[in-house]
């Protein structure tokens, strides 16, 4: 009776958690696209389409993770009328919705219903009316918060403050008036109140930022402005930079004090590896997150630690674990196609450096077995915490395509990362386009250059569809991150990194970050990496290079400016390298067709550029008819390239960020082994 009693409870308790289940998210979707008007780009969302997050079926807009709806990209679409939040309320998976550009109006919806939510974008609307000023009270978890070029009115919301997490920040082009809120937030890297209403002095914890956020409101004052505070705010000004100076001589102190003690704990707990768990707080990473990598770091005692602490011995990671676990000085495996390896040899392995780049250095190693590895040490990968960085780290390594490389085994410390894969000799696209004059550069004639830049393509359409539930999915795509095959087949690589680097760092160095949306509006889309395989075409197309890559040294060509102009023109034969038309004259129809299809990768109005899907399809497209006039042309010149391909089999480069490095075909001299450099 009693058996009877638990299995009908336990019948009743499912059917009340069903409606909430994964399974209903399509039931979800319909009840908020019913809420909205003039949703005809939402035609995908129908009745018969499927499960959402299933790989049979495809709602526009909706990406998932883990097998949930995780955000909605609904923005430019025209949408208007009410956003049934309550539906909303029914995903728990949902972390970003982005409404941007649609023509909603009224107040605010009641967003912070959703507490597992992230991101929200509603800039370029017509929301109007005041914000609740408790509206934020319990938005500790946002991170991102764009309600720009809206009609808001009113104070800021003094509930802000309670949102500590915030990264960004932008309220601009709105009604707000009266004072800027003291918003104590450590991680804000972006933030923009200008053209409002706003007065009274700028809070000392916003001094950070450029005069540009804080421009058009004519009652602001004080730095950064050129308007000097009097009066009433300006002793609200000094009373707030005393007590912004007094905390900072404490932070001082503390800080000084904390150096001691780490100093102090350092010399009593040395152990192998060492340099890679120095402790290291960086902006943006929850304190709770952080005290959840810390619990998992044991404390571990080596047979290093020991020598070096004796005078005894050179530092050895002899005792240091290897092999498939997941423990902080374990070496996890994550691919197995170039076979497996143990911690302990791959730091005996001899080594050299190969360089730095903006996501941290790499070093070839050479197995004792001969295998060579490119092991990387990424510097800025801190953002989640271990286990959601294991879980990324087994998904790049199950990825599978002959213009990607794979992940084979990664190496997690609290502060620095090893990631491990194959060495490619011939090294980066950007060494052999731009530094290399031998016979490698001379091979890349017209039908190497296609080869690669349909294999980059193709590699990219793979990502996107793999990494779909990554906003940016590669979102360091250049040509120093694309290695070439023996028969310069492109192969990607650094990426699907977005989601694990610190965003203050990764919008200092992912090439992703410097396409139009995201320098002018901060939008971060899929498009990003439409935009960068545009310039990789165009890249290629011209033999030069673009001055994008350079950050800020002088030098390079702009070639999305040359791009559009000559296109306006119509003389797009006038940025083609006059190096590929010799011997292929007859295919500079198809070269002029393949710098149109760049031009509309690199299209500054992101909803004008094609997805990476369709951008893919027209480089096909393009390609295929450049191979069937060779074809019928009988080109004598192709077999002069598979000549120059054969021959040219010198080493080169470095595997991922940054400039390739000439190498030579010799093993590494043997005096450094990796842990050297370690």
């Amino acid at each position: 009776m009693a058996m009877a009693v638990a299995i009908a409870l336990f019948s009743f308790l499912v059917l009340l958690v069903a409606p909430v289940a994964v399974a209903d998210e399509a039931e979800v979707l319909l009840l908020l696209k019913a809420s909205l008007t003039n949703a005809n780009a939402l035609s995908s969302w129908s009745p018969g389409n499927g499960v959402p997050c299933s790989h049979t079926s495809s709602w526009d807009g909706v990406t998932c993770d883990a097998g949930a709806v995780a955000s909605l990209r609904l923005a430019g679409l025209g949408l208007s009328g009410s956003i049934d939040v309550n539906a909303l309320a029914r995903l728990p998976g949902l972390r970003s919705i982005s409404l941007d550009d649609n023509s909603f109006s009224g107040p605010i919806p009641p967003f912070s219903r959703l507490h597992a939510l992230k991101s929200i974008y509603i800039s370029g609307n017509s929301f109007s009316g005041q914000i609740p000023d408790d509206f934020f009270i319990a938005a500790s978890h946002l991170k991102k918060l764009w309600l720009s070029n809206n009609a808001f009115e009113g104070s800021i919301p003094s509930s802000l403050s309670k949102a500590v997490s915030l990264i960004e920040l932008h309220l601009e082009g709105n009604h707000f008036t009266g004072g800027i809120p003291n918003l104590p937030m450590p991680t804000l890297a972006s933030f923009n109140v200008s053209k409002n209403q706003l007065s009274g002095p700028i809070p000392s914890s916003l001094r950070k930022f450029n005069a540009s956020a804080f421009a058009g409101n004519v009652g602001l004052c004080g730095p950064p402005l050129e308007n000097i505070c009097v009066g009433a705010a300006a002793a609200a000004g000094a009373s707030s930079g005393s007590s912004a100076a007094a905390v900072g001589l404490l932070l001082v102190i503390i800080l000084a004090l904390g150096g001691v003690m780490a100093v102090a704990a350092k010399r009593r707990n040395n152990s192998g590896f060492k340099t890679l768990s120095l402790e290291h707080v960086t902006p943006g990473i929850d304190m709770a997150e952080r005290r959840e990598r810390e619990a998992q770091q044991p404390e571990v005692t080596t047979s290093a630690a020991v020598a070096e602490s004796t005078g005894k011995g050179k530092r050895s990671s002899s005792s240091v674990k290897g092999g498939r676990g997941s423990g902080e000085n374990e070496l996890v495996m994550v691919n197995e196609a170039k076979g497996t390896f143990v911690l302990s040899n791959l730091m005996k392995a001899a080594a050299e450096a190969m360089g730095n780049g903006g996501m941290g250095s790499a070093y070839k190693a050479v197995m004792a077995n001969g295998l060579t590895l490119v092991v990387k040490r990424m510097n800025e990968m801190n953002r989640v915490g271990k286990e959601t960085f294991e879980v990324e780290m087994r998904r790049l390594g199950r990825l599978s395509h002959p213009n990607v490389l794979p992940l084979l085994a990664y190496l997690y410390r609290k502060d620095k990362k090893l990631l491990i894969s194959e060495y490619i000799p011939k090294g980066s696209l950007l060494y052999i386009l731009h530094g290399d004059r031998g016979k490698d550069h001379a091979a890349l004639n017209w039908p190497t250059r296609l080869k690669i830049i349909r294999g980059i393509a193709q590699g990219m359409a793979f990502l996107h569809s793999e990494l779909n539930f990554i906003v940016i999915p590669h979102g360091n795509l250049k040509s120093a991150n694309v290695l070439l095959g023996p028969d310069f087949d492109p192969l990607l690589v650094d990426y699907g990194f977005l989601p694990l680097v610190n965003p203050s760092h990764a919008s200092q160095t992912m090439f992703a970050f410097k396409s139009p949306e995201i320098l002018v509006n901060r939008h971060l889309s899929p498009k990003a990496d439409v935009y960068c395989l545009g310039i990789i075409v165009l890249e290629l197309l011209s033999g030069k290079i673009p001055s994008l890559y350079l950050n800020d040294t002088k030098g390079g060509t702009d070639l999305e400016r040359w791009t559009n102009s000559v296109v306006a023109e119509n003389i797009p034969w006038s940025i083609i390298d006059p190096f590929i038309t010799q011997g292929f004259k007859s295919e500079v129809f198809e070269m002029e067709q393949m710098v149109r299809v760049g031009a509309e990768l690199i299209d500054a109005d992101m909803d004008r550029r094609p997805d990476m899907k369709e951008a893919a399809r027209r480089i096909e497209e393009v390609a295929e008819k450049a191979e069937g006039r060779r074809k019928e042309d009988g080109s004598a010149s192709a077999g002069l390239n598979e000549s120059l391909m054969r021959e040219a089999q010198t080493p080169a480069g470095l595997s991922g960020d940054g400039v390739g490095v000439r190498r030579t075909a010799n093993t590494p001299k043997r005096s450094k082994s990796i842990e050297d450099y370690l």
